[in-house]
């Protein structure tokens, strides 16, 4: 036992010269530096779109989706990954004093991590070949040559340890055994069973990986960093072996159940969610025991003015704590009802990854990298290194924590979607700024590493322990007491057997189980002959998710008031049966696409991903001109199964509905949270989607003041700066949008058109606005008016136009010119109601020559003479509600 105390402090020159291949030390830490430079590049670029979207161009490679999945492959395989196996190199021969199984071997791992995983991984994703599965990125094919380095990964690190038996292994030793192990078992588990399983069960599994990842690779690893580290440099055994291993068999038995935690308020069972929600709980407890018990094994270190790899891995311990924490706090029902979906997961996320482990792989780095005699070494920029990188991950978390407030604040008060995306801004290029010292400080590491004298390392070590306190006297175990041998390696056994036990339990309790809760869900609620996604709506669905944009745009519905109120009924889970692997997403920078179907026309949809800032000005989604032949009314195949997919989200239930719920409510009239979706106010409460009938209320007395904003953020996109009709998507729509100027509108009719939209055209509903901004919008409409010369009009014209409108107009129009005739009924766009919309005489006259291309309406000069075009032009003006 007294290797717990000891074996990290043991590495002279000579120990590790003799035991450590420090050229593959070498050769993964520079590809480690390579490829975070690289990783975060692919970030910058991505918030860069975020207030420039067409900074890449219709370049498809560039996308924000799949630059967003080349960042987060990057990250955890190609830095993380090269970080981990850098220090593995060095510690496990100073941990096991033997060398690793095979130097060859270690070649050939660094080659397939390298050349076969992260380069042709990054260059499939940014041609298109991906799998939408959150921190799984790469495609499968990929897959398979990771399980392979893993499974040689595992042979070239756990030998050492096991040739000297199980009573002589460090805390250190523990972690790196565990995550070694664990993660070859998880890693199959979250990066296949999503692409076997549909809709909720596949998510299920998808949340079991995404925290998995972070908790069975990321963090074990990271903590048997700190753990060597730590003792390494100060001299002095870890404070408490006692605390070591509850946190250690803590973190082991507790992150596996946490998965389900992103999935709270959704169809997954509850008990699955509470489950989860209290390991998150109880996890955040383990992670106090543990940094505490890091701090304490710290004092006297020095740190901030000492060994630079202790301070990056104090600062690693620090993080390590708000993460948790916070973690742990998001995960209950009542903040994450508020924050998830928001920046705020994503500054979690940027802690978690850039910050806790980034700095303790730069730790490990930079450790091992001091004790190889023939590597340069640069303190001063290693000095800066940490304050740059210290500065711009504190900077990005606090700034994205900020915007997440922020978006789920507006959110919650049911504003405008665009509200929220337009008060992120200011955020967003904070978070870009912060980007330059975060760039900065990985440079100056990679400088610091490739520059200064030969040998230095080991001056810097002697010049910390110069600064640090002297440690007292301590025999190797004194604080850990003795046990038996036998019943050490017993109690070893048991706890490895015990967690290996626990990490298939949790696989069946979040995974298994739920997914058999949700099959029998789906086979009860679904209906009969249930309608299946065609071949285009397949390859649409390809397409989506090769461009990431269930990255941006959820496909779920919470189980939440805000959510309900803004979107409509949550989502079941037999919706999703066709979903593999599910699209339910873990962000929403756009709003939620659940209930999208025959909420938008297919050309309000080309306009949209050929150039969407033509359609809607604030808009940050990246432009998929590439679907395109050159403009939005000539769209490609891959634009028409897109499209065809996007209007096929939700057709499912509405086809069934309201049968369809009324039945499945029949069959659970005690789970409480399906008879919330079952018997929801609506079904789908998109604020824009259009409606042919229904109440709507009147214009507010008051209007806003400045109603030229909402003109220029939510209409000049089609109708034009002055409402022309001539904005820049007008040339894609059909019909085209209305000439604002040549018509005299009442203030009935617009708030009838506010709030239900114009069916059958591409003009949406705006009942998100708020009742003064409507009214503002009114008048500006109004302001658009032109005004008509004085034109004489006969009593023989008045019967003339008449007698034309009887014969030809009234069947769609209606005896009084309301636009109720008996055919109205039968069309996909209602006549126009002319008591309430009167066009001036030259509009209408055209209109009657031409027709109105994309609707009912068509050209009448076949049957009408020039003089009863004019007559019954004169005529539809008498039934406006205002003198002509």
């Amino acid at each position: 036992m007294s290797n717990i105390a000891s074996a990290p402090g043991v590495e002279t020159d000579a120990r590790v010269e003799s035991l450590v291949d420090t050229q593959l030390v070498y050769a993964h830490s520079i590809a480690a530096l390579a490829t975070v430079l690289i990783s975060v590049l692919f970030g910058i670029i991505i918030s860069l779109q975020f207030f420039l979207p067409d900074v890449a161009g219709s370049w498809l490679s560039m996308a924000w989706g799949r630059l967003r999945y080349s960042h987060t492959q990057g990250i955890m395989i190609g830095w993380l990954g090269n970080a981990f196996l850098a220090f593995l190199y060095h510690a496990v021969p100073v941990l096991a004093g033997r060398r690793v199984t095979s130097a060859r071997l270690g070649r050939w791992l660094f080659g397939l991590w390298n050349f076969i995983v992260v380069i042709p991984g990054w260059l499939l994703v940014l041609s298109g070949i991906s799998q939408p599965i959150e921190w799984a990125e790469f495609p499968p094919v990929i897959d398979a040559f990771v399980i392979v380095a893993l499974v040689l990964a595992a042979i070239q690190f756990l030998p050492p340890f096991f040739r000297n038996g199980l009573e002589d292994l460090y805390v250190s030793s523990w972690y790196i055994i565990g995550s070694l192990v664990f993660t070859l078992l998880a890693y199959p588990m979250g990066n296949i069973m999503p692409e076997l399983v549909s809709g909720a069960e596949s998510a299920a599994f998808t949340g079991l990986w995404i925290h998995d990842a972070v908790g069975l690779f990321v963090t074990p690893l990271a903590l048997a960093i700190l753990y060597f580290v730590i003792p390494a440099t100060t001299g002095r055994p870890v404070f408490s072996h006692f605390l070591s291993m509850l946190g250690f068999w803590g973190l082991f038995f507790l992150y596996p159940l946490n998965g389900t935690h992103h999935y709270v308020f959704s169809v997954i069972p509850m008990s699955a969610q509470m489950g989860a929600i209290a390991a998150s709980a109880l996890l955040g407890i383990i992670v106090i025991i543990v940094v505490t018990n890091l701090l304490l094994s710290a004092r006297g270190g020095g740190w901030l003015k000492g060994d630079t790899g202790l301070r990056f891995a104090i600062m690693a311990t620090i993080f390590y704590l708000i993460v948790s924490v916070q973690g742990a706090l998001q995960a209950q029902m009542s903040l994450n009802r508020v924050i998830h979906f928001s920046d705020w997961v994503i500054g979690h996320s940027h802690l978690a990854m850039l910050g806790f482990a980034t700095f303790a792989g730069i730790g490990g780095i930079v450790h091992a990298w001091q004790r190889i005699p023939w590597a340069r070494y640069n303190a001063p920029a290693l000095n800066w290194a940490f304050w740059l990188l210290t500065a711009g991950v504190t900077i990005m978390f606090i700034d994205l924590t900020l915007a997440g407030l922020v978006q789920a604040a507006r959110w919650l008060d049911g504003s405008p979607w665009m509200d929220s995306v337009q008060q992120a801004r200011a955020y967003w290029l904070v978070r870009t700024l912060s980007a330059v010292p975060i760039t900065a400080g990985f440079l100056l590491v990679f400088y610091g590493l490739v520059t200064g004298p030969r040998g230095a390392g080991r001056e810097a070590i002697e010049a910390a322990r110069n600064t640090a306190k002297s440690a007292p006297a301590t025999t190797p175990g004194q604080d850990h007491g003795r046990e038996p041998a036998f019943v050490l390696r017993m109690s070893y056994r048991v706890s490895a057997t015990a967690a290996i036990v626990f990490f298939c339990l949790s696989v069946f309790l979040l995974g298994v189980l739920p997914g058999r809760a949700l099959d029998t869900q789906i086979t009860d609620m679904s209906p009969d002959n249930v309608y299946a996604p065609s071949a285009s709506e397949l390859r649409g669905r390809a397409i989506y998710a090769r461009e990431g944009c269930a990255y941006c745009h959820t496909q779920q519905i919470r189980y939440t008031d805000a959510d309900m109120a803004r979107f409509g009924a949550p989502t079941l889970a037999w919706e999703g049966q066709f979903d593999t692997p599910h699209m339910w997403g873990t962000r929403r920078v756009g709003p939620d696409l659940s209930r999208s179907s025959g909420t938008r026309s297919a050309d309000w949809h080309f306009a949209h991903l050929y150039a969407p800032r033509d359609v809607v000005p604030w808009s940050i989604m990246p432009s998929y001109a590439g679907f395109f032949d050159g403009a939005a009314d000539k769209p490609t195949q891959d634009a028409r199964d897109l499209v065809a997919y996007l209007d096929s989200l939700g057709r499912v239930r509405e086809l069934a509905w309201p049968d369809g719920d009324q039945r499945a409510s029949a069959l659970y009239p005690n789970d409480r949270w399906a008879q919330m979706s079952l018997n929801a106010d609506a079904l789908n409460n998109h604020p824009g989607r259009a409606r042919i009938t229904g109440d709507y209320p009147a214009l507010a007395d008051n209007a806003a003041v400045g109603g030229a904003q909402p003109w220029q953020t939510y209409c000049a996109g089609c109708h034009g700066a002055q409402g022309r009709g001539d904005g820049p998507a007008a040339a894609w729509l059909l019909p085209r949008p209305a000439d604002l100027g040549q018509h005299a509108y009442s203030d009935d009719r617009l708030a009838q058109v506010f709030w239900h939209g114009v069916a059958g055209t591409a003009m949406p509903a705006w009942r998100d606005l708020p009742p003064g901004q409507l009214a503002a919008l009114a008048a500006t409409v109004q302001s658009f008016r032109q005004a008509e010369p004085a034109m004489a009009v006969t009593e023989e014209q008045l019967a003339t136009g008449e007698s034309v409108y009887n014969a030809n107009c009234v069947q769609c129009h209606g005896e009084a010119g309301n636009g109720q005739g008996f055919a109205a009924s039968e069309l996909a766009m209602a006549p126009t109601d002319f008591t309430r919309v009167r066009p001036h005489v030259g509009h209408s006259v055209t209109v009657l020559v031409n027709g109105v291309e994309g609707t009912p309406m068509a050209p009448w000069t076949d049957r009408l003479s020039e003089a009863e075009i004019l007559a019954v032009t004169h005529y539809l003006r008498t039934f406006f509600g205002e003198a002509p």
